[in-house]
């Protein structure tokens, strides 16, 4: 058995799943050989959570492992709040950053079942004790807590050196790339343990950040790169070529050794493809045609590439629309493999070895709980259910008075969810709320609160400071002074650095100027020259970009109206990277 997961890898982040710009012939061989799943998910939007739940058969919400805080030093629990930041309306429970040793894990089932066990790559749930080694894995490389590649050293090429965890060279040299490394001890694993059966997890770096790669890569893709593509960032083209080079490795292992059909190999994601960083001036990829990505529970966070050869069993070059999640590879893997099946572990996974054997499945309603407030991604707390074709948010306390909101999709129709259908269907609603509700009465998982210190001045995730009024009207936000200097502003941006650009729609009734201002990490304070602009509305809508420069990180972005008696509205308030790319779309609401 080898499981590939891939850090980051978005559901067309491979040819096989519609890149027109990144290539990725290995894994393009494998769909072609195996089962290709059109509609698979992360168990949450981000790392250690996803991986958790492969490990456990259990879904973040039930294991409190929630968020990606798996590299954090000490023991965090899993608590509920009533108090957050006062431009918050919701109050989520804290994440543990480790993994429980209650819990009988994937690895431990598969070496109790007699397979030799590895574990190579990222691992992210903890510091020792939390390790591979005490979850069932006896051959590991890597497998420490670290959240991306370990070690960044600007006088080297990439990635190393490593640092001493024990598993990894300390001082390799300095144009090795980790994943190499990875495949080279791999494909050792396979050779040294061809005539026993054996659990392999291959969990590349690749293609987390930091965004560099092999230089020769990089210049290739830099020539191939096409602005008008959504997907055009060469490094990032550079870190999946590296990763689908170590796919055809550890594949062509299996062949040289004469075990190809007899080994089972699953490849996937932790979650959806980053779009809240920058790398060549845009983001490193596109998610296009789902919303968001990774860190966000729309669908680019959370739907993932899946692949399943089982030789004799998959049909080659099939395609599958079953409804998956990463908390049913364990329960499946038990099944494809001859044991008994654990419910009282993999308490949330369904096996869908009917699915691969090209029969009916359905796994039922699917959960995905992130509900944490996450200003690089936009994330407000929410969980979401799908049954069938629809999917259902619960947006905890998110309405304007706090009350809880929710948006509906039929994803057969719309996978960009772009028609909240709420409206439509108000008994849809109440019945997968009530589902959902059920979920978390019958486990007794934590939910958010209502935040004590909300202020009570916030539209979307803009907040008012000063005396005025802001409300939300017909999705755009409307602001009204009542003294000089009235804002709103907020500290929702991504991850752009040095420069971007923000782009709006405004109008006012009375012609009055609207100010645009922003902060950094490098400097946190409003109101210098370099980082200001003024717009003169008129009654008219009108579409206004700003080139926004900073030094560090881009940190807060305000509107200000300069005098008492000013009134504006803003609408399509979205933030782009240099190269002109979205990366954060506002709404009103």
């Amino acid at each position: 058995m080898l499981f590939i997961v891939v850090d980051d890898l978005g559901w067309k982040d491979t040819g096989c799943y519609g890149s027109t710009f990144y290539e990725t012939p290995n894994v393009d061989r494998l769909a072609a050989t195996g089962m290709r799943f059109t509609d698979a998910y992360s168990a949450n939007p981000l790392c250690c959570p996803t991986r958790s739940s492969i490990m456990t058969g259990c879904y973040p919400v039930r294991t409190g492992f929630t968020a990606a805080s798996g590299h954090v030093a000490g023991e965090h629990k899993h608590q509920e709040s009533t108090s957050a930041s006062p431009d918050q309306r919701a109050a989520g429970p804290s994440s543990i950053n480790y993994l429980p040793p209650e819990y009988y894990t994937l690895g431990e089932a598969m070496k109790d079942a007699g397979y030799a066990t590895a574990f190579l790559g990222k691992w992210h749930m903890g510091h020792p004790p939390y390790t591979p080694e005490n979850n069932g894995f006896d051959f590991v490389v890597g497998g420490r807590a670290h959240p991306g590649p370990p070690g960044l050293d600007g006088t080297r090429k990439f990635f190393p050196p490593w640092d001493k965890t024990g598993t990894l060279p300390e001082n390799p040299p300095s144009d090795l790339h980790i994943d190499d490394y990875l495949g080279t001890r791999a494909v050792e694993f396979i050779n040294g343990h061809k005539d026993e059966p054996f659990f392999m997890c291959f969990w590349l770096y690749d293609v987390h950040a930091p965004f560099q790669s092999k230089p020769e890569y990089v210049e290739k893709w830099k020539k191939r790169a096409d602005p008008d593509n959504p997907q055009h960032c060469p490094t990032m083209a550079a870190m999946v070529e590296v990763m689908d080079d170590n796919v055809g490795r550890v594949l062509d292992a299996l062949e040289a050794n004469g075990i190809e059909d007899d080994t089972i190999v699953i490849f996937t994601s932790d979650n959806g493809g980053n779009m809240y960083d920058v790398a060549d001036e845009t983001t490193p990829t596109n998610n296009e045609p789902l919303r968001s990505g990774k860190g966000n529970n729309y669908e680019g966070g959370v739907r993932i590439p899946l692949i399943v050869r089982w030789p004799g069993q998959t049909e080659p070059g099939s395609v599958n629309h079953s409804v998956i999640s990463t908390v049913d590879h364990y329960p499946s893997i038990l099944e494809m493999t001859g044991q008994g099946l654990r419910p009282d572990d993999h308490k949330d996974g369904v096996s869908y070895v009917s699915a691969l054997e090209s029969k009916p499945f359905d796994r039922g309603p699917t959960i995905c709980d992130f509900t944490h407030f996450v200003p690089a991604t936009m994330n407000v707390p929410n969980t979401w259910i799908r049954s069938g074709d629809w999917k259902l948010l619960k947006f905890w306390f998110d309405g304007a008075d706090q009350q809880t909101r929710y948006e509906l999709y039929n994803l057969k129709d719309d996978i960009g969810e772009t028609k909240d259908l709420t409206a439509q269907y108000p008994e849809k609603v109440q019945a997968m709320a009530a589902v959902l509700d059920s979920y978390y009465k019958t486990t007794g998982s934590l939910q958010p609160n209502p935040n004590k210190a909300y202020n009570g001045r916030t539209v979307g995730v803009w907040s008012a400071t000063g005396q005025g009024r802001v409300f939300a009207k017909d999705g755009a936000l409307v602001m009204k002074a009542a003294q000089p200097q009235f804002d709103v502003r907020t500290r929702v941006t991504p991850s752009l650095v040095n420069s971007a650009w923000i782009e709006f729609d405004a109008r006012s009734e009375k012609s009055n100027i609207i100010r645009v201002q922003w902060t950094s990490h490098g400097a946190p304070e409003f109101g210098a020259p370099e980082r200001n602009a003024d717009k003169t509305l008129s009654n008219d809508w009108k579409t206004f970009r700003v080139k926004m420069d900073f030094p560090s990180r881009i940190k807060d972005v305000r509107f200000v109206l300069s005098n008492a008696g000013d009134a504006a509205e803003l609408r399509n308030v979205r933030l782009l990277t240099p190269d002109g790319s979205l990366i954060t779309p506002y709404e009103f609401y």
